[in-house]
């Protein structure tokens, strides 16, 4: 089976016309693959509208540089990167920055949106602040997979200091710790709290003070993606320099 027929498996388009970005026309189109990943990426039903942060900054980023967009919902950030990455789309969110990225996308100059990693503990822990990186010494950490949350801590847990342990989801995540299967979690501590409301389970969980730092979330750039928004293009020095 082609690589395209099979990344594009179990994945849901969202067009422009379907999110009310616009009336169809003959402006270029950036396809963008994503997951849901509340409260940045909020698909409401099934067949409905997509919302959140970064959605709403795509959408009003494409606006001022003259485009439309298509949000393609992949079942695994897996798949959305690598879409991203041979070129079936032209870009994917939310990402991080990283120097090991810039061989397959290209990132503009301001993100997206801006979280706030922070770990988080269970009520009972004995821990009630966080000191320093020095706390996760030989302890379990999930992060969602192959996230970056700020240089310091992705060194530090992935040098071998901590046990990393990785999720598909906050969901996943907030299980492990309250089961005890982790020790922590490293996470923006936007997204724990939706889901800390939407499971009423806040008075199970603490997030340490202070936050770890900050984490850019960015619309990341196909090497692959469409002629229309090639470097040099207007599309494309738009798209590279506009804040949302």
């Amino acid at each position: 089976m082609h690589i395209a027929t099979l990344l594009m498996a179990g994945a849901f388009i969202f067009s422009g016309t379907v999110l009310d970005a616009g009336p169809t026309t003959e402006t270029p189109t950036l396809r963008v693959s994503a997951i849901v990943a509340p409260p940045l990426i909020v698909r409401e039903t099934e067949e409905g509208t997509l919302t959140g942060t970064a959605v709403n900054a795509v959408r009003s980023l494409t606006a001022k540089c003259g485009a439309s967009v298509e949000f393609i919902i992949s079942p695994s950030w897996n798949r959305a990167y690598m879409m991203a990455q041979v070129g079936i789309v032209d870009a994917v969110i939310p990402t991080n920055f990283a120097e090991s990225r810039l061989a397959y996308f290209d990132f503009p100059v301001s993100p997206l949106v801006d979280l706030i990693p922070s770990l988080i503990v269970r009520k009972d822990s004995p821990i009630d602040h966080f000191s320093s990186l020095e706390v996760l010494r030989g302890k379990k950490v999930g992060v969602r997979t192959k996230a970056l949350l700020e240089d310091n801590f992705d060194a530090f847990v992935r040098d071998g200091n901590a046990t990393l342990v990785e999720r598909s989801d906050s969901i996943s995540l907030i299980d492990d710790l309250l089961s005890g299967r982790i020790d922590f979690i490293a996470d923006s501590s936007a997204m724990i709290i939706y889901h800390m409301t939407e499971s009423k389970i806040p008075q199970r969980i603490r997030i340490l003070e202070p936050p770890l730092g900050a984490s850019g979330q960015y619309l990341a750039l196909s090497k692959k993606r469409s002629a229309a928004f090639a470097e040099g293009s207007k599309l494309y020095d738009c798209l590279k320099t506009a804040k949302p």
